[in-house]
């Protein structure tokens, strides 16, 4: 039963074409194993393992586990043998080192949550922290070379936006409501002038 499981997960999952001579290495280039394939049988072995005689239980996990472990063998040796590995395929184009290190910050913010950040430490924190700096400072820049871009509310909203990241949608929906508010004073205002106007005319 046991070396009928053997057969069943294992020679009948690779093709093995080696010719004479051929070294260790070689041999193994050759050696054609369906991964997939065979992990669908050992998870198909493992449900319908509990239907068989006790008995047989022992010898299947064994087989299990062997078959298991010559999988990750198979891995390991495929992943060694490989000459090299093209993880990045080409470097993005950037007008500026700031522009840089907001790709990098907002990619951070897009693919780990706020435990995984705190988990890896200072290196996310800090990178994290300058694209913040950096946004703040081009506010500034902007507010300081055209003040009036600050009557605007909408405008002021996009100035908002950078000190809203990490704010949750509470505290978000707070800073929103007092924009629009400042918008309604603003109309209000406005229409009072307007009228007063007109009464002295």
């Amino acid at each position: 039963m046991y070396n009928m499981l053997l057969l069943m997960l294992l020679l009948s999952s690779y093709s093995k074409k080696e010719k004479k001579g051929q070294n260790k290495r070689e041999s193994f280039k050759k050696m054609e194993l369906n991964i997939p394939y065979t992990l669908e049988k050992i998870e198909l072995f493992k449900k319908i393992g509990p239907y068989f005689p006790s008995e047989y239980v022992p010898l299947i996990n064994r087989a299990l586990m062997i078959t298991e472990k010559f999988i990750k063998l198979y891995q390991t040796m495929e992943f060694l043998i490989q000459s090299e590995s093209n993880y990045i395929l080409h470097s993005i184009p950037v007008e500026n080192n700031q522009q840089r290190l907001s790709y990098i910050a907002d990619t951070i913010k897009k693919e780990l949550s706020n435990e995984e950040i705190n988990r890896i430490g200072v290196a996310a924190e800090t990178i994290l922290t300058l694209d913040k700096f950096n946004k703040l400072l081009t506010i500034f820049n902007s507010i300081m070379s055209n003040p009036e871009i600050l009557n605007t509310p909408a405008n002021m909203m996009d100035f908002l936006k950078p000190l809203m990241e990490g704010r949750n949608e509470k505290e978000k929906k707070q800073i929103e409501d007092m924009t629009k508010m400042i918008e309604i004073m603003k109309t209000l205002n406005l229409s009072k002038k307007t009228n007063e106007k007109e009464k002295l005319e």
